[in-house]
């Protein structure tokens, strides 16, 4: 999400690919109500209730949106050290990676927010539907005023849809950062861990604000930023020990959270972020992980940003119209197989948009934050 290119690893390009594709497979589970089941994936694994909502629960837990946004945000500490190591620690140099930070995150979103300024001026009226479930029905919730428009533009409502609130985070990462970064120069991987854990704590006491979040994943960016340190451990462990314990580890990432709550289920799946991110960055060839590398994945890790913030809006979208044009849909009896189609459908509406986004507003826009920040840096 917003990653520095020049720092790019292979696999990593197809992990983020991978990670846009779940959080669409996150949110197109999530429009309808599910019979019998007031939160399907809270429900045990082991329980079986009928064939189509265990199908579903399945779906939902390997599409768990919130463990891609960890790993998003452990992939953004990576990548934004080796940025940082070609700024200068002065006024411009650290004025420069801010600006090129905004200008690079920043042109998506305001694409984002003027399309979806328009959908609601012109004739939008939020509703709320039998088949729809409380999670789709809280979104679009509010009138679209100048000043909900210079609210969302800024990051204070993050109200446009079911990840933004994610880009508030990155950007008060990024300029926070610096710090980070300074600091690891200047460490062990040791005092790197201590360092970590001492953000742990500090994110369930002193950051864990009423009504401001933000705060709390600032460790997931620091673990993000020291995994290179590990780059020998990851490269000395052998592949049969890596491909043993991997599917283990990914199912207590996509488990947890379900099992336990949102925070203490983002620092399992963090820690198992830092070794998914080693073995596929630094280990040796893991048979299990070359995956990532296929040409398809790589092309959704490319346009990963674009699709991020683009298919909610497609989706939200689709399933009005779904609602509004087919109310008589036997809903209650084909959830599965309605969210496999909305996903389908929303999901390759959403990559076209975000293919041409990526071509005509993305790349632009890092071309220009290069430029401007060249152009403030220099003395």
């Amino acid at each position: 999400m917003g990653e520095n290119k020049n720092t790019r690893i292979t696999k990593l390009d197809g992990l983020r690919g991978l990670l846009s594709l779940i959080v669409c497979l996150n949110h197109s589970f999530m429009v309808l109500v599910i019979p019998a089941f007031a939160n399907i994936w809270n429900q045990n694994l082991l329980e079986y209730h009928d064939l189509q909502s265990k199908l579903q629960q399945l779906f939902m837990f390997f599409g768990n949106g919130g463990a891609a946004v960890t790993l998003f945000f452990l992939l953004s500490g990576l990548v934004l050290g080796p940025s940082l190591s070609k700024v200068k620690f002065n006024f411009r140099g650290l004025l420069s990676f801010i600006v090129k930070r905004i200008i690079r995150l920043y042109p998506v979103y305001i694409f984002l927010i003027v399309i979806t300024a328009i959908y609601m001026k012109t004739g939008f009226t939020h509703q709320t539907f039998p088949a729809s479930s409380a999670w789709f029905n809280w979104w679009m919730n509010f009138q679209m005023t100048f000043k909900e428009f210079i609210l969302n533009l800024f990051f204070i409502h993050t109200y446009l849809g079911g990840v933004t609130w994610t880009l508030r985070v990155i950007l008060i990462a990024s300029i926070i950062f610096p710090l980070f970064y300074r600091i690891n120069t200047q460490t062990s991987k040791w005092v790197d861990l201590l360092i970590t854990l001492v953000l742990i704590y500090l994110s369930f006491t002193v950051l864990d604000l009423p009504g401001f979040r933000d705060l709390r994943y600032l460790y997931m960016f620091y673990l993000g930023q020291i995994i290179p340190k590990f780059k020998g451990f990851f490269a000395k462990v052998p592949n049969w020990t890596v491909c043993l314990l991997l599917p283990a580890i990914i199912y207590l990432m996509f488990g947890f959270r379900y099992a336990t709550d949102e925070y203490l289920g983002g620092l399992i799946e963090s820690v198992v972020s830092f070794f998914l991110i080693g073995f596929a960055a630094f280990g040796p060839q893991i048979t299990l992980l070359n995956f990532l590398d296929g040409k398809l994945l790589k092309f959704f890790g490319q346009i990963s940003y674009s699709l991020y913030l683009i298919h909610f809006s497609v989706l939200y979208s689709l399933s009005r119209i779904m609602f509004i044009r087919l109310p008589q849909l036997p809903y209650a009896d084909y959830y599965l197989l309605i969210h496999l189609v909305l996903f389908i459908v929303s999901t390759i509406i959403a990559v076209g948009i975000a293919f041409l986004v990526y071509r005509f507003i993305e790349l632009p826009s890092q071309v220009l934050s290069r430029k401007i920040g060249d152009k403030i840096s220099q003395e």
